[in-house]
């Protein structure tokens, strides 16, 4: 990370705008994602001051995932200035410009997913210099973390109702189970000029659904008697249920499976 000490004006503003202070760890990447859309400099002190009842020794500061998805930050703004104390309890944030860019790559480590890292991106992109395509490497799939099959089948489709156009996907290459599976996932997202709004008045009714049962090192037939308790709860409610299977293996995809 960049260490810096003071915080000039921005360069294409007379003035300097005034800094915005937040206290906490809450909501650290919203807070990142939103002072590089508006282009305001942020500082955020008190983050895990005091450590947890419960929680490991030396649990203080900024977590492993939040200062990996710092550098994540830095790949695709240029320019933006962070700033971190010695203990890791106080952030100030400088953004650049924001980017893009292809042949990323991003190592997301084992504390999180990698839709932790995913989502602040899919925010991020479409106000970029240029189209983003970059592969991260980590676990596929977290407790705490949405699942890159929920991304790739609900968020992006939902992003494409804003007028984005061009090439989107989130392809999952290899996959990677908790606690030491290393899978793969490319993300390409267009940039864009405007965004169209996007009025979601009526839910309207449920009329079919597709699910994905997906192993790592685990018999295909498990996979199948998941898919069979699966079609066996939804289809009292409606006929048109297809649950698809993945299975794969590797010594670096883990062990584990799961439906969603």
């Amino acid at each position: 990370l960049k260490w810096s000490i003071g915080w000039p004006c921005g360069r294409r503003s007379g003035e300097c705008q005034p800094m915005l202070h937040f206290s906490g760890a809450e909501d650290l990447r919203q807070r990142v994602v939103l002072a590089t859309l508006a282009r305001r400099q942020i500082r955020i002190t008190g983050i895990r001051a005091e450590a947890v009842a419960g929680a490991e020794e030396g649990a203080v500061g900024l977590s492993d995932a939040e200062a990996s998805f710092l550098r994540l930050v830095e790949k695709v703004v240029d320019g933006c200035e962070i700033a971190i104390n010695e203990t890791g309890t106080e952030l100030r944030y400088r953004p650049g410009i924001l980017v893009g860019g292809a042949g990323l790559v991003h190592d997301c480590g084992k504390a999180r997913g990698v839709g932790y890292f995913v989502e602040p991106l899919l925010a991020l992109a479409p106000f970029a210099k240029r189209d983003l395509q970059i592969t991260f490497r980590g676990l596929t799939n977290h407790a705490h973390d949405v699942g890159v099959d929920v991304l790739r089948s609900a968020s992006l489709p939902l992003l494409k109702r804003f007028g984005i156009e061009g090439e989107m996907a989130l392809q999952v290459v290899r996959r990677g189970a908790p606690p030491s599976g290393v899978g793969e996932v490319v993300l390409k997202l267009p940039a864009v000029r405007t965004l169209h709004p996007l009025h979601l008045t009526d839910p309207g009714r449920v009329k079919r659904v597709r699910g994905l049962a997906y192993g790592s090192r685990v018999s295909p037939q498990i996979l199948a008697r998941v898919v069979e308790a699966a079609r066996g709860v939804l289809n009292s409610y409606l006929p048109d249920v297809w649950v698809y299977t993945d299975a794969s293996g590797g010594k670096e995809a883990g062990a584990g499976y799961a439906v969603c």
